[in-house]
């Protein structure tokens, strides 16, 4: 064989492997993931440093491996043609670009795309110096182009200076819950992640107590009244009203009530001159705002106020905590009852005024409501009238019966999960 067909031959080979560099650089480059390089950057990995900012100017970037992509495949098909016609005439031309087809689709694209996908990070961090200096020498050629494929888009009317967002919510959601199928992360640590992007969506109505429950004390209460009100409930601070529990003035702390004594006569006490100014509320502030707005200011408890300025619930810094990272338990939590308390795999005793997004949560149901934000309320909803005892309401998916009642609130409920039809049995019958 002559030597320049042997030359030849190794180019070929040489522009073959040069295809697979460039088509591993490309697939590595846009696949590898931007959180893991940053990581190993910030830990002092230079070449991942190096990694981020290459992939920052992607246009450049894939201009540069696309470029350089199609000159050695070119590159390889011309001179395969060269080398058939000289050694086998015009004829077998058509078989030798079939065959160079073929090895180029598995040797210089198939074959390394699908290793630099599985080892991104590895590969790209290899390439990266290479790659930087091919930017740099095709810099005139990039800009050229690039500059032709703008005014393209231009034509087009494409907009090509809109930048995507990195991830979105639903992306890093989706992200959390495959690590945590994959043993990256536990089940608490993915609720906590999860709540805490659904914190940001919260209104502070969702997840403020019911004027209802809120117990409250009137500015007229005397000296012991109050003393026994706090031996009655544990709580530290409570609501202090007047003349209407529409009508919060402040908020009475203990430890004040225990301070008047050792500095006054309690004969001439008169709480008001011992509250302190409440935070207000508005009930559809986002939770978020509320949480910075109670660091800064320093407290802890605030009163939920309507559009028309009555007071509709109270809400607390351990209500927004408790949001993020889920229910504290304190010394007093075992003597409640239990909103939701299990029968049997079907059948529930649950607390008439647990939010509805809780009980989705916590029993995997999607009952929704525009009005209610209570399972009491969504009863009322379906009945279309105050319930009393007994009284049973269903739509389709569960099944709820009034089994007690505070004056005219429904305090507990037994529900029962109907058993639904299977749809996938139904559609393969039709």
């Amino acid at each position: 064989m002559h030597p320049s067909t042997i030359i030849q031959l190794f180019t070929i080979i040489l522009l073959i492997l040069l295809s697979a560099f460039f088509s591993s650089a490309e697939t590595a480059l846009t696949t590898v993931n931007k959180f893991t390089l940053r990581s190993m950057a910030d830990n002092g990995n230079k070449r991942a440093a190096r990694v981020l900012k290459l992939i920052s100017n992607s246009d450049k970037l894939i201009s540069t491996i696309l470029i350089g992509n199609n000159i050695v495949n070119i590159s390889a098909s011309a001179l395969a043609t060269t080398l058939t016609t000289n050694l086998f005439g015009s004829k077998a031309v058509g078989i030798a670009t079939g065959i160079l087809t073929i090895l180029i689709l598995l040797f210089g694209e198939i074959t390394p795309k699908t290793l630099a996908q599985n080892n991104s990070v590895k590969m790209s961090i290899l390439y990266v110096d290479v790659v930087r200096f091919l930017v740099y020498i095709f810099t005139p050629f990039v800009f050229i182009i690039n500059k032709i494929s703008h005014v393209i888009f231009w034509i087009l009317r494409m907009d090509t200076n809109g930048s995507a967002k990195s991830i979105t919510e639903d992306e890093l959601i989706t992200m959390v819950n495959v690590s945590e199928e994959e043993g990256v992360i536990e089940n608490k640590e993915k609720e906590m992640i999860t709540n805490v992007v659904d914190f940001g969506d919260s209104r502070v109505r969702d997840i403020m107590i019911p004027r209802a429950d809120v117990t409250m004390v009137s500015v007229t209460a005397s000296y012991d009244e109050l003393l026994k009100q706090y031996m009655e409930v544990p709580y530290t601070r409570l609501p202090v009203y007047k003349d209407s529990r529409d009508n919060v003035i402040g908020i009475l702390h203990v430890k004040d009530l225990f301070f008047y004594k050792a500095t006054h006569d309690i004969n001439n006490f008169d709480v008001a001159k011992i509250i302190r100014e409440p935070l207000y509320v508005y009930e559809f502030q986002k939770t978020n705002d509320l949480l910075t707005n109670m660091k800064s200011s320093s407290n802890s408890i605030g009163i939920v106020l309507d559009e028309y300025g009555v007071s509709v619930g109270l809400i607390s810094m351990e209500d927004l905590i408790e949001e993020i990272i889920g229910d504290i338990k304190d010394e007093y939590d075992d003597a409640e009852h239990n909103n939701i308390v299990k029968i049997d795999d079907t059948h529930y005793s649950i607390d008439g005024g647990i939010k509805l997004d809780d009980l989705n949560d916590a029993l995997d149901l999607d009952i929704e409501s525009e009005d209610y934000d209570s399972i009491g309320g969504y009863i009322i909803q379906l009945l279309d009238h105050l319930p009393s005892v007994g009284d049973t309401a269903s739509d389709g998916a569960i099944s709820c019966k009034v089994t007690k009642l505070d004056k005219k609130r429904v305090s507990r409920v037994l529900l029962e999960i109907l058993p639904q039809p299977d749809t996938d049995n139904d559609d393969g019958n039709a």
